[in-house]
């Protein structure tokens, strides 16, 4: 295992001096070109399932779901302030380009950039689908551990992004899990439901008025293309940091993952077909994405390549395989957070110790702590 390397690991500043003032060059033009060209192939392909025979409207509605996610991830670079080289430019784009999704600009940034960046593959803080441990899971009703198998599947992605991370995270957090600005958070949600009214009401409008059917237009121009987009972002979302030989960490761990421990060495570059890469933004090249989220995605590849020429033996780079990613679903299911190891659902272990460190007992140490003499004054 590659955290078998002796030595003090890289800081941020040292991995962030192996990419170039490039990799981070920032464009007006390459940022337009990729928020305008997603807009519009948003638009016109819903204009196309909405205007097409009905022959050609399922279709139209996939690829209208696919574009979506294309889109989302336009906002992503946005949220980071890495699309444009314009806080004003980011912003605004950011919020147009999450509409579609329905998130909440305020909302992504906050678990996103905040707590996900910040918190990397750690339980309690990042919300990016911690695995749970054998007494949480055994904690669960008859039908919570039903579903919760059924989420972690090849198709239940989608049920697995909608449940535990927008509805959770994004569009109905609870105070604690709120952006710390609420004012924000409520106008980008009230933004986020006016859209999805004008959406639906459209739909719903134009399917009555032409005789093609209001809930019919609604499910094909609405309800399709989120189960898509949905699916979609949590096929994404699921790879980048869940991994047969990828550790969680836990804020037990002491002494803590190092910042490449969680950015660089915890964070796959899984190398999708070269056809879709483009279409993904890149995105699923991540351990450059995690090592400086200021690298837009038109300059990810490059970025990956640097870091990978650089730590040859550091980054787990994986060739996706339908093969490689049911491999993901048959181990990643439970996790031992006390030894850095994947489990079944009834326990057993599924993989060895994926990292060294093993947490400190604290109330144990407290109190071996207390029973020791104290030391006479002076």
């Amino acid at each position: 295992m590659w955290w078998n390397a002796k030595g003090p690991s890289p800081g941020p500043a040292e991995v962030r001096s192996r990419l170039t003032d490039e990799h981070r060059s920032r464009t007006i033009r390459l940022g337009s070109k990729a928020f305008v060209r997603a807009t519009l192939a948003w638009a016109i392909t819903l204009a196309g399932v909405v205007l097409a025979p009905w022959w050609a409207k399922i279709p139209l509605a996939l690829l209208n779901g696919g574009i979506i996610s294309t889109l989302f991830l336009v906002g992503h670079d946005a949220g980071h302030g890495s699309l444009f080289p314009r806080r004003w430019m980011n912003r605004l784009s950011g919020r147009i380009s999450f509409l579609p999704s329905l998130h909440p600009y305020t909302s992504w940034v906050h678990t996103h950039n905040r707590l996900h960046h910040a918190f990397t593959s750690i339980k309690e803080k990042d919300p990016g689908f911690p695995p749970l441990t054998v007494e949480e899971y055994a904690q669960l009703s008859m039908f919570g551990r039903w579903l919760h198998r059924r989420k972690r599947t090849w198709y239940g992605l989608g049920l697995f992004y909608f449940l535990d991370m927008w509805a959770k995270w994004e569009a109905f957090p609870t105070r604690a899990r709120s952006p710390k600005n609420p004012k924000a958070f409520q106008r980008d949600r009230a933004l986020v439901f006016a859209f999805a009214v004008a959406w639906i009401g459209g739909l719903g409008w134009y399917g009555w008025e032409s005789g093609d059917g209001a809930i019919e237009m609604i499910a094909v121009g609405f309800v399709l293309p989120q189960l898509v987009w949905n699916w979609l972002i949590g096929f994404v979302i699921f790879q980048q940091h869940t991994h047969p030989n990828i550790p969680w960490f836990s804020e037990r761990d002491l002494p803590s993952p190092t910042f490449f421990d969680a950015q660089v060495r915890a964070t796959p570059h899984v190398e999708l077909p070269v056809q879709f890469r483009g279409a993904i933004r890149h995105i699923m090249e991540h351990t450059a994405h995690h090592a400086d989220p200021m690298v837009p995605h038109y300059r990810l590849a490059s970025a990956q390549q640097a870091l990978e020429d650089a730590y040859p033996y550091e980054i787990l780079k994986d060739h996706w395989t339908i093969r490689r990613f049911l491999r993901i679903f048959r181990i990643c299911r439970l996790y031992d957070y006390s030894n850095h190891r994947w489990l079944d659902y009834d326990g057993k272990p599924l993989t060895g110790a994926l990292f060294p460190t093993k947490p400190v007992d604290v109330k144990r140490m407290e109190g071996m702590l207390s029973e020791l003499p104290l030391k006479a004054s002076a």
